[in-house]
């Protein structure tokens, strides 16, 4: 806490600070350093230069901690220190979507939300709260994923969390045994199935956190079997923050917080709780079936109608990864062709005619996407999101090449 205090008396006197540190304890000193001075984190959707600059110019007075692993300004620890006292309604970030249904869009975060949306996070997540958790984390602190567990998680529970972000499957278990039990990996779907095709694994793991992305029932299956663990899947938009959880293997319903109330609405499922700044509207599909569960069903972005058909885009891609020798795919409406799909899939040992008898006997015929393009890799973020912005521009690119 000296560090922070110390950090905190040297920064810049502005509004807002964008927090780039890949070390994870960097980040968190610098978040609650930001914090103690009264100033506002930006978390970008990604760390392309365009995006920052775009944050500069849209946060005057913005300025940056944690380029090229260093902080952007220089501060001397004392010994003595107080506990910080952070007002409830005070700003403590501006979180954006990941833009993988279209552009970025702001949400901003009171102290209040963050503290005692984590409180309510920690008791769906954590078994025993009279043992200290050790995490691993592979996906950023700047994502609000990374965030909620492997930084506010430990300000408020018993966790403590590795300075790592891990890529590699190797790595990821080098950290993972480098700490002592009982272990928690946070991470997301298309790292854990990196992971697991692997087949190299730690000596041992509690629990296996993941989000961002819809996760398979037979990947959730295959995790726990092979891990010897559970893997605890985590519901939740940067709107309303983490919402609910389920055990992917064994429920098909999501069983959510009860801070929160849901409530169906002419305009989709309302998001309401004290601690939020105003009501959400869910930017999902989801089916209220008892007390706090509900069953999900797609994201509104993602619902197709082709030839008077409704159909997911979610569970589409679902179906078109679960193809053998498919290693990454995405299916995607193209721009201004609203009336067929296309697909870019990553399939070093199929040819197209494979891929697509294969999808033949999963699919609906107007659902089967025309045309299908073999690429060497697609432009996943570092949580393993993809941005629609930039897969139609991968697409276009190809398709231009082509003319």
């Amino acid at each position: 806490m000296s560090e922070v205090w110390a950090l905190a008396a040297r920064l810049p006197q502005r509004p807002y600070v964008i927090n780039l540190h890949a070390d994870r304890y960097r980040y968190l000193r610098a978040f609650c350093a930001a914090l103690v001075a009264g100033q506002c984190t930006l978390m970008p959707p990604n760390r392309q230069p365009h995006s920052l600059q775009q944050l500069r110019d849209a946060y005057a007075g913005a300025y940056t901690v944690g380029e090229n692993g260093k902080e952007s300004v220089d501060y001397w620890v004392d010994d003595e220190f107080v506990v910080p006292q952070i007002p409830d309604d005070q700003r403590a970030a501006i979180a954006f979507t990941s833009g993988s249904t279209g552009t970025p869009t702001p949400n901003l975060k009171y102290w209040r939300t963050l503290r005692i949306g984590t409180l309510s996070n920690a008791a769906m997540v954590l078994d025993r709260t009279d043992e200290q958790y050790n995490m691993v984390a592979t996906v950023p602190p700047q994502h609000m994923w990374g965030l909620e567990t492997s930084i506010l998680l430990p300000l408020f529970a018993n966790v403590a969390v590795s300075y790592l972000t891990p890529f590699y499957p190797q790595d990821i278990v080098n950290a993972l045994n480098s700490l002592p039990q009982p272990r928690i990996l946070v991470s997301s779907p298309i790292h854990l199935e990196t992971l697991l095709k692997s087949g190299v694994k730690p000596d041992g793991m509690s629990k296996i956190l993941t989000a961002t992305a819809p996760l398979s029932k037979q990947l959730a299956i295959d995790l726990e079997a092979f891990f010897e663990t559970r893997v605890q899947d985590i519901f939740g938009c940067s709107e309303s923050g983490i919402l609910a959880t389920r055990r992917t293997s064994v429920d098909e319903e999501w069983t959510y917080s009860n801070i929160f109330d849901l409530s169906m609405t002419d305009n989709g499922v309302k998001i309401a709780a004290a601690h939020l700044s105003s009501d959400v509207i869910l930017p999902d599909v989801v089916e209220l079936t008892a007390s706090n569960r509900f069953r999900w069903i797609g994201r509104q972005q993602d619902m197709v109608n082709i030839a008077g058909k409704r159909g997911s885009l979610a569970e589409l891609n679902f179906r078109l990864r679960d193809i053998p020798g498919v290693e990454d795919g995405v299916i995607f409406v193209p721009v201004n062709r609203e009336d067929r799909l296309a697909a870019l899939v990553v399939a070093p040992d199929l040819n197209v005619s494979d891929i697509l008898g294969a999808l033949r006997s999963k699919v609906e015929p107007v659902f089967l996407p025309r045309p299908v393009v073999k690429v060497s890799q697609l432009p996943r973020q570092e949580t393993g999101k993809l941005a629609m912005q930039a897969v139609q521009e991968l697409f276009a690119e190809i398709q231009g090449a082509r003319k």
